[in-house]
């Protein structure tokens, strides 16, 4: 799929028709270049979120990058524990929540 979109691309050196092809088709190649890879990746989406939870979601990478920090310091958790933390550190509660019902 990216290589149909990349054969659409203006090939050659010369920049008025690049900026012509640009200009007639540019919006309708980014915005399907934006579907492939929300589709493929799943990256790309146009969230639009409240301040509210632009502020949890501030807190919840404050909180992620406090407990590497603490695991890459001096102190000491066993290894299990340790093990753990990094398997669940990014996993969505309903999955984390669903791997402790399996234990």
């Amino acid at each position: 799929m990216l290589q149909k979109l990349r054969d659409q691309l203006p090939s050659g050196q010369d920049s008025e028709e690049s900026q012509k092809w640009w200009l007639a088709n540019g919006k309708a190649w980014c915005e399907e270049l934006r579907e492939v890879i929300i589709k493929y990746r799943n990256i790309g989406h146009d969230w639009q979120f409240s301040n509210e939870q632009k502020e949890l979601l501030q807190q919840y990478d404050d909180a992620n990058k406090l407990l590497v920090d603490c695991l890459n310091s001096d102190c000491y958790v066993s290894r299990e524990v340790r093990q753990k933390i990094e398997d669940t550190l990014l996993l969505p509660i309903a999955e984390i929540k669903q791997r402790q019902q399996q234990s």
